[in-house]
């Protein structure tokens, strides 16, 4: 199983950082929304849709409003969804932490439309990231992101007491996520260094806000979490072996990426 892990993990880091750094701006764009197509896709599953139309009829929806998106929406109308979505996972998460595992997001039309809201979000956003900065900054917002992931995980095994959402990830501690901010500041900080970006801020404090920002990537995690648990899966598929799905390897990027891509649009310059 763990062999399979890094084979999996391996090739699908190849074909992203080509993808990155060599596609045009084009297959960039229609590479996110085949992503975005597929996440609607296993989406569509979580809100126990089984029949195939279905499925396909949801991510024919997500990838036509995501391109409608791309063409219309501005930074402001980006701004305005992402802080909606933010709301919105946050208010799930709470209700569902709060009441026990007892309230959940049982409507299938409500799960739908989270799903629309977070995938056309994360999509345009990671198009208009690209066109907007250079592959080494989406890198580097990739890296302080994980950095959290791979931070809480190593804290939170060390040191980690506190649960932090126990009825939604029973493994999480607060430990774990402080420790995981403290890694991604320093990822930050460091990155930062590593492209020679000419900001309107400190480097310490644009690196803070990043760390700030990464947060909410645990945020990502746990909603799909809460979707998992209502839809009684352990993955959102079986498409990558030893990985699950398309949404378990993005989940934490769906709101933390939009987020990133609006400081380096409003906060600095290239």
């Amino acid at each position: 199983m763990l062999k399979q892990r890094v084979i999996t993990a391996v090739v699908l880091a190849v074909l992203a950082a080509v993808a990155l750094f060599k596609s045009t701006e084009l297959i960039w764009q229609w590479i996110v929304l085949l992503v975005g197509f597929i996440a609607a896709w296993e989406w569509a599953g979580l809100a126990r849709l089984t029949k195939v139309w279905q499925k396909i009829a949801f991510a024919l929806l997500v990838l036509l409003l995501s391109w409608i998106s791309l063409l219309m929406l501005s930074v402001q109308g980006l701004v305005f969804l992402t802080v909606i979505e933010s709301i919105l996972l946050m208010s799930v998460v709470f209700r569902y932490q709060q009441s026990k595992a007892l309230k959940g997001p049982r409507s299938a039309g409500f799960i739908l439309m989270s799903g629309v809201l977070s995938i056309v979000v994360f999509t345009v956003a990671l198009i208009h990231f690209r066109s907007s900065f250079s592959p080494q900054v989406i890198l580097l917002s990739l890296l302080v992101i994980w950095a959290i992931d791979t931070g809480a995980y190593f804290s939170g095994k060390r040191f980690g007491k506190t649960k932090l959402a126990p009825y939604v990830s029973p493994g999480k501690t607060w430990e774990g996520v402080w420790g995981g901010v403290l890694l991604a500041f320093i990822v930050a900080w460091l990155s930062v260094q590593w492209v020679q970006v000419e900001l309107s801020v400190s480097a310490w404090l644009f690196a803070l806000v990043l760390a700030f920002i990464a947060l909410f990537s645990v945020l990502g995690d746990l909603f799909e979490s809460v979707l998992k648990r209502q839809a009684g899966v352990k993955d959102s598929s079986h498409l990558l072996p030893g990985h699950g799905g398309v949404l378990d390897r993005i989940d934490s990027l769906l709101i933390a990426l939009p987020m990133m891509y609006l400081l380096w649009h409003f906060g600095s310059m290239l």
